[in-house]
């Protein structure tokens, strides 16, 4: 197979991480995640998330705002959590995860598969810095290689592990 070693953001319009600031909190209004709403299967559970003010969300650039085929990578402490975004609802999450936009020559599935790899889980585990609470800096994650392979490949790997990941949920869902 044929594939080019590039670095993460040059697969990505964008890297970046949640508001540094601590949000307001309201009794309503759009979700707010931590690294805890991110659950075992690389989803995102909503259930007791706190919410923020709708106004503190339109107040976030749009590089912060998370939309259908965007990465969610979780950065500290739990980090090397893939959750691959598949709906366009509002939300809000703090500055332990990072945000990635895939270009859009780059199949973001297929990114986010790349994430997934226990291999990409191995440089970044390498890569954190801390004791405490370990630590990839968007930096690191910014500049980790990548296997890129043609968007035609990126497409046939999709369509193969997308296809294992729907069985394998069908089998959940059915127990």
């Amino acid at each position: 197979m044929v594939y080019k070693k590039v670095k993460l953001i040059e697969c990505c319009r964008s890297i970046s991480d949640g508001d540094h600031l601590p949000p307001p909190k309201s009794k309503s209004g759009v979700p707010f995640i931590t690294i805890s709403n991110i659950d075992g299967d690389n989803h995102i559970n909503f259930n007791g998330v706190m919410y923020v003010p709708e106004s503190y969300y339109d107040s976030l650039s749009e590089e912060k705002k998370a939309r259908c085929g965007d990465i969610l990578y979780s950065v500290v402490g739990s980090f090397g959590k893939p959750v691959y975004i598949d709906f366009d609802e509002k939300f809000v999450f703090q500055r332990h995860i990072a945000i990635l936009k895939p270009n859009n020559d780059v199949n973001s599935r297929y990114l986010y598969y790349v994430m997934l790899n226990p291999d990409f889980y191995y440089i970044a585990d390498k890569m954190a810095i801390g004791a405490a609470q370990r630590t990839i800096t968007l930096d690191s994650l910014r500049n980790m290689i990548v296997h890129l392979h043609s968007i035609n490949m990126q497409n046939s790997i999709v369509n193969v592990l997308s296809c294992i990941d729907k069985t394998a949920q069908n089998k959940y869902n059915k127990t």
